[in-house]
């Protein structure tokens, strides 16, 4: 009994068991930040960004040149802000999640691609709305503010870029650490028993003599 729970076998399938577990956790966790700190970016990218101001003439919203210049401002600030975190969220997941690269690197794009979109949704949805819509029922002479956006779609790519930029920088440009295999103690068998037995006595005989 006690020789089939020692055996080399057992202890690869538990050990086996136990690293597929990690790795779903480590995915999970992965996830989840990735996340949470998109959600955050997109608080501090409206923050950070300065709401550009206009006027309504003809049904129609124009801004000064100032104003221009803000709305643009806010694709700068959300490339600057997603490739930052990725790539330092990138690093930090090659890193720590080092049992299995495929599912971490799995795990970084989705996770990658989710912050991106909590980030612009957050941000978003706290800026107001779209002046070139507002202003076709506004009278002439209001004042409406500009809205947070992204111009274009590739802008939207940052956070996947820096992240999977963390995840080349470690994997290729680093020496990681790679988790310690256990070794199976060999199981003492009758053989043994009876080699070791025979070589105390044969050493005994020699020192008789």
């Amino acid at each position: 009994m006690s020789d089939g729970l020692t055996s080399p076998d057992r202890l690869e399938s538990t050990e086996g068991r136990r690293t597929s577990r990690v790795v779903v956790l480590q995915v999970v966790a992965i996830v989840v930040v990735f996340a949470v700190v998109g959600a955050l970016l997109g608080l501090l990218w409206y923050h950070l960004w300065d709401t550009p101001t206009g006027v309504v003439s003809s049904g129609q919203w124009f801004t000064d040149e100032a104003g221009l210049r803000d709305t643009f401002q806010g694709t700068g600030w959300y490339v600057v802000l997603a490739v930052a975190a990725g790539l330092v969220l990138g690093l930090v997941s090659a890193w720590v999640a080092d049992r299995s690269e495929l599912a971490t690197l799995a795990a970084v794009v989705v996770g990658s691609v989710l912050a991106g979109l909590l980030m612009y949704l957050v941000g978003t949805h706290l800026s107001p709305g779209d002046p070139h819509v507002l202003a076709k029922t506004a009278k002439d002479g209001a004042k409406l503010d500009g809205q947070l956006t992204v111009d274009g779609w590739s802008p939207r790519a940052a956070f996947p870029f820096g992240a999977l930029l963390g995840l080349v920088l470690v994997y290729f440009l680093t020496s990681r650490r790679t988790p310690a295999e256990p070794v199976a103690r060999p199981v003492d068998g009758p053989e043994q028993t009876s080699s070791t037995a025979g070589s105390e006595a044969g050493f005994g005989a020699g020192t008789e003599g």
